[in-house]
């Protein structure tokens, strides 16, 4: 078949350009393989293959069959007389691109006209490469291109700007008119005036402005773009990118928001409350006002964030965060210091009385249980009150006296509010200097221990004695236990001093064996301290080693508030004291919780019932119903009991009446140092002395 002219005039324009002639075969109708006939020099220099001429491509070129299918289907349907075709291919095997045009000169035979379009290939991936890269850094970034014929007023968008404002690209138009229905309505004058001012002023742009989703989403977008201008200075086009600044702008408003309040209960922190009782202060001078200054603790918090976790702890603050919240108007403030420490602005206040409604409002509200994942966490607060200006003229000596009110207020059993007054300052001034003393008491031997017996009621036997402190102070003489026990405990001192009267009274318990003594139960106070920071398992077992003391005769005292706060790590300590035969036993019982619950947990021998009922059971009838009420309730569980601050024969003989086990007061006896102690025993061992119990 020949060649018609056009194909012929194809051949020639092809001339320099690779050429192959070539004999098709087939197999059950199908190209199998072809034979090259002839090959031009540009051929060969193109495609790299020499000496093909009467071989097949299979022999000249290995698996071409399989890897380039394509080169057979149009060569096999071309050279049975089908239409010349032009298409691109990838040879594998030589590692190159081509441009093929093929046509049919006679039947079973085709020619092949050969273009190199390797380079133009790579070009066109590095391009597209290229474009997806920039098309991914835009999705990444949120960032789209734009671009404004100035004088025709066209806009042109990128599919990345379509998507930034929440559209369709396949659906928008980019116009002034499409932009202005995303840009927020409060943004609109501003955004447009900054464009038009860079335009004329000749400056780049850059205009920050929220856009409004078609969703309702606000999101925030930076424009940055610049202009050009022809020879007389008129704006041609100007073009830019908007890039989504959504996220950065939550960041800094985060950063913004934590440099100002707290980061777990979202209160103003410490300097935002500082600044705000500035403003208080000097609003309160214009309008002849007073601020109130409430400092605020949580009285039981550690022991609930020791026993249940720093998570549990947290879920709490945020609780009472709540609740003071819902306690204050919302011209007040409040803040929080840091750990269970709160500080609370009240403003505007006109009558005093105002502020005790308020601080009774805050007591009562936290003393409710707070329900927190399955458990009831009781936890207090105690609050105290100074008075803008009645109390302090600045800021700091304000906050320094509410400071001192509440640490009053916590003294007094927490759980309360106190209003700051001028003893408060030397009563804090004295507890300073106490404290620094106390430190030197420690290492100069300055303590002591007196013993107050404990009586058997029935046969008016001496059972044992209560350790009771006492501090010799060089300075201030006998110091009682009342004036420097809470300072201790306020500063963490209680611990070493707590190790030293466990040491001290085995040790005495001991040395009266020793000297011929019965066997005495020496019975010691705990602190909650000594559980919290302390190692008490260990300074227990140190003590009874070094005296040799049985420990079936050391009485360990637990107050309830022990039991509540520190329940946890106080009921493993108490059973694995308990299990080397130490007894125990709860002091003060019927002035706390008094939680029968806790008398089922914890392995307790003995009750001592609080002297505030003791004392006055004779004449009071109430208190005397409490007593008894202990009394019945520890015989029905097995537990002795001790009646404390006995002052009368008739309060003897009263709870020898009520079946009262056991008993220690001044009528008996005070609190003795140890060799005078020693003495009473020896005295009460004696027929010929008169026994106060019995007689």
């Amino acid at each position: 078949m020949a060649l018609l002219p056009d194909e012929v005039g194809t051949i020639v324009e092809h001339m320099f350009n690779g050429m192959a002639y070539g004999k098709m075969l087939f197999e059950n109708g199908q190209p199998s393989d072809f034979i090259y006939l002839y090959t031009n020099p540009a051929f060969e220099t193109l495609t790299g293959l020499s000496g093909v001429v009467g071989r097949r491509v299979s022999d000249v070129i290995p698996g071409i069959r399989e890897s380039d299918p394509l080169l057979f289907d149009i060569f096999g349907r071309v050279a049975r007389g089908g239409k010349p075709e032009k298409f691109e291919i990838h040879v594998e095997a030589l590692g190159a691109w081509f441009s093929i045009t093929v046509y049919n000169p006679k039947p079973d035979h085709f020619v092949a006209v050969f273009e190199a379009i390797t380079e133009r290939k790579l070009a066109e991936r590095n391009l597209l490469l290229a474009n997806e890269r920039l098309s991914l850094a835009q999705r990444t970034a949120g960032a789209g291109v734009w671009d404004w014929d100035i004088p025709n007023g066209t806009l042109t968008w990128s599919d990345e700007l379509f998507h930034l404002f929440g559209m369709d690209p396949a659906t928008a138009i980019a116009s002034f008119d499409t932009w202005r229905s995303v840009v927020h309505p409060e943004d609109m004058q501003r955004a447009e005036d900054v464009i038009l001012a860079c335009i004329r002023d000749h400056v780049p742009l850059f205009n920050e402005y929220r856009i409004v989703l078609p969703t309702g989403e606000v999101r925030w977008v930076d424009a940055f773009g610049d202009t050009a201008y022809d020879a007389g200075g008129n704006a041609q086009r100007m073009t830019g990118i908007c890039i989504d600044t959504t996220a950065r702008k939550q960041a800094e408003a985060q950063i913004e928001f934590l440099a100002h309040h707290d980061h777990l209960t979202r209160l103003p922190n410490r300097f935002v409350a500082k600044e705000r009782l500035k403003m208080a202060m000097a609003y309160a001078d214009r309008a002849n006002e007073y601020v109130a200054l409430l400092f605020l603790d949580l009285d039981s918090f550690k022991a609930i964030n020791d026993s249940l976790g720093h998570n549990m702890g947290d879920l709490l603050l945020v609780e009472v965060s709540r609740r003071l919240q819902a306690c204050l108007r919302e011209t007040d403030t409040v803040s929080r210091q840091g750990g269970d420490e709160f500080l609370i602005i009240l403003t505007h206040i006109q009558d005093i009385d105002a502020v005790t409604g308020s601080a009774a409002k805050i007591v009562d509200a936290l003393a409710a249980p707070c329900e927190i994942e399955g458990h009831a966490l009781e936890v207090t607060v105690s609050v105290g009150i100074a008075i803008y200006p009645s109390d302090a003229q600045d800021t700091e000596t304000l906050m320094q006296q509410a400071d001192t009110a509440m640490y009053h207020a916590k003294g007094r059993g927490g759980n309360d509010y106190t209003f700051f007054s001028e003893q408060m300052n030397v009563a804090r001034v004295a507890a300073l200097a106490i404290r620094a003393e106390l430190r030197q008491a420690l290492a100069g031997g300055e303590f002591a221990l007196h013993y107050q017996p404990q009586i058997d009621l029935v046969s008016g036997r001496v059972l044992g004695a209560e350790a009771l402190l006492r501090w010799h102070s060089p300075k201030r003489g006998l110091v009682l236990p009342d004036e420097f026990v809470f300072i201790a405990e306020d500063c963490g001192l209680i611990v070493p001093i707590g190790d030293w009267v466990l040491q001290e009274a085995c040790r005495q318990a001991a040395l009266w064996q020793q000297a011929g003594l019965p066997e005495l139960t020496i019975a010691v106070n705990l602190s909650a301290m000594q559980f919290r920071r302390g190692n008490l398992q260990q300074s227990v077992v140190q003590a009874l080693s070094a005296s040799g003391l049985a420990p079936a005769l050391l009485e360990l005292e637990l107050t309830e508030s022990i039991l509540i706060t520190e329940a946890e790590a106080a009921l493993e300590t108490v059973r694995n004291l308990r299990s080397l035969g130490i007894r125990f036993a709860i002091d003060d019982f019927g002035t706390g919780y008094s939680s029968l619950a806790y008398l089922k947990r914890f392995p307790i021998d003995k009750l001592k019932i609080a002297q505030t009922f003791v004392q006055d059971m004779d004449t009071n009838p109430e208190d005397a119903a409490i007593v008894h009420a202990i009394i019945q309730m520890a015989r029905a569980l097995g537990l002795r009991t001790v009646a404390e601050g006995i002052e009368t024969a008739d309060t003897v003989e009263h709870l020898l009446l009520h079946h009262c086990d056991e008993a220690q007061g001044r009528f008996l006896s005070s609190p003795l140092p140890a060799d005078a102690f020693r003495h009473y025993v020896l005295a009460a061992m004696q027929p010929s002395v008169p026994n106060k119990v019995l007689t």
